[in-house]
């Protein structure tokens, strides 16, 4: 029988533990990382894209950078109380004055008052900082895949294999859901024993949504987008965070599917997405005719469809779409019948602006093997195919039963757990809010702090990656 490109997926006994042994590299003091935070290029850049403020009131104290440094350290410290109170201690701001120093100079850095803001001036100037959220997002997303790119992550010039992606080509993207910062879902209450009317503050974003798990959760959904190469998970990048609002069209997906293709216009060495179940055919047809591979799971309402009859001369092979991928259907001499998956000879993309995938099958037969070109990952509309032979006209979602590359195969057995990249970002971001619930109200502000928890996961990130590549040059 022919081989598969894919490979055959191994039964969970046979599979080789795959989770890496936490080690030193991936161990950070607070320290180290308000350090990280500090001597980030990146933070003095959209510092300096700010505009200035107002000549109304008192001069600032403070510069930008000083309160965007605040802004990432709360995501270290996990609370602004905590993160004011490490700052008005000298020692502790003496971070941010090297930091300074070392970017900006010695001037600007004498110019520093020698505490940190307190936490009172941290809220005033947040409110500055919230009314720019959206353009420091829109600056941020691209130094954070400069810094991507400077790391190895995305190599332009790197081989690409389509049926074998590695890691570093990968975005690891999913949704999580927040935990509102209040449990009050109205504005107001009435007792009804005493008849006391009582009044709630309401975070706007939060809404009511259903995790994967089934679980009903009260917050605001977000979307992360990371990538990083094969070592330590402190060297994660992420890419970009965005917000899902209530009853957006097409829900997460959509603001996922727009995000990864951002992400690929702006980095030719991308070569698609992980994702879990939300991405359904739609969104596979959207990213595969922009050129990327979706490696997700088959949603399990997928039943078998019949696909055609093929009559090469005088044989008869009846393929059905099955698990993602075509499968041949075979009758046994007791009159049982079973679906028998075709090896896959090749995955194939074509286009230069709109792109086509196929899988050219080698279907097995007694009077030889036939080659057989089926196209997958994007559903043919009216008028790309001759009349009565598109997707759309015989009812066949071509992009949501035929994979690019199918669920039960070896290939993806090893290459779709690297979208537990995304459950851990979401661990970690959860670890840096204070009990794990939001602590801020509405999108503008809780943009600022999704910020701040991926400007100081970079922060580190490149610390590590700088520190990695001075010590191969100091070998060398």
């Amino acid at each position: 029988m022919p081989e598969d490109i894919f490979g055959d997926a191994l039964p969970p006994a046979q599979r080789e533990p795959r989770k890496r042994a936490f080690s030193d590299k991936d161990r950070r003091t607070l320290h180290e990382r308000l350090v990280d935070c500090a001597h980030n290029p990146d933070l003095y850049e959209l510092a300096e894209a700010l505009p200035p403020p107002g000549r109304v009131g008192r001069p600032r104290r403070y510069p930008d950078v000083a309160f965007l440094f605040f802004l990432a350290a709360r995501s270290v410290l996990a609370s602004a109380r905590r993160t004011a109170a490490h700052l008005e201690d000298p020692e502790v701001w003496t971070i941010l004055r090297a930091g300074v120093r070392a970017e900006l100079g010695r001037t600007a850095a004498a110019l520093l008052p020698e505490t940190g803001p307190t936490r009172s001036q941290w809220l005033h100037a947040q409110q500055r900082l919230r009314e720019h959220s959206y353009d420091l997002w829109n600056m941020y997303r691209g130094l954070a895949l400069e810094q991507a790119l400077e790391q190895g992550i995305f190599p332009e010039n790197q081989t690409r294999s389509w049926s074998s992606p590695q890691r570093l080509q990968l975005i690891a993207a999913d949704g999580t859901v927040l935990k509102s910062p209040t449990l009050a879902r109205a504005s107001r209450s009435v007792d009804m024993t005493t008849g006391e009317i009582r009044y709630h503050r309401v975070d706007p974003a939060s809404v009511a949504q259903t995790e994967g798990g089934g679980t009903e959760v009260y917050g605001p959904k977000y979307v992360f987008f990371s990538a990083r190469k094969d070592e330590s998970y402190l060297s994660r990048v992420f890419l970009d965070s965005r917000y899902v609002p209530h009853l957006h069209p097409g829900g997460e997906a959509a603001v996922a599917v727009k995000g990864v293709i951002d992400i690929m216009s702006a980095a030719p060495g991308c070569m698609g997405v992980l994702y879990d179940g939300a991405i359904r055919g739609v969104h596979r047809d959207a990213i595969a005719r922009f050129g990327g591979l979706i490696i997700n799971k088959q949603h399990k309402g997928n039943e078998p469809q019949f696909y055609e009859s093929l009559r090469p001369g005088r044989c008869i092979h009846e393929l059905w779409a099955a698990c993602g991928r075509i499968a041949e259907k075979v009758h046994y001499a007791d009159g049982t019948a079973e679906l028998v998956p075709v090896p896959i000879k090749r995955l194939e993309r074509r286009g230069v602006r709109t792109f086509r995938w196929y899988h050219v099958l080698t279907i097995p037969c007694r009077r030889g093997v036939h080659e057989h070109r089926v196209a997958v990952g994007t559903t043919s509309r009216k008028g790309e195919r001759p009349p009565g032979q598109s997707d759309e006209e015989r009812g066949f979602h071509r992009a949501e039963h035929l994979q690019q590359i199918p669920e039960f195969t070896r290939t993806h057995q090893l290459v779709y757990p690297y979208r537990s990249d995304a459950e851990s970002g979401h661990a970690q971001l959860d670890a840096s809010l204070w009990n794990g619930r939001l602590i801020s109200y509405g999108v503008e502000a809780q943009q600022l702090l999704t910020l701040g928890f991926v400007l100081a996961q970079n922060s580190t990130s490149r610390a590590l990656h700088q520190g990695g590549a001075a010590l191969l040059s100091h070998t060398a």
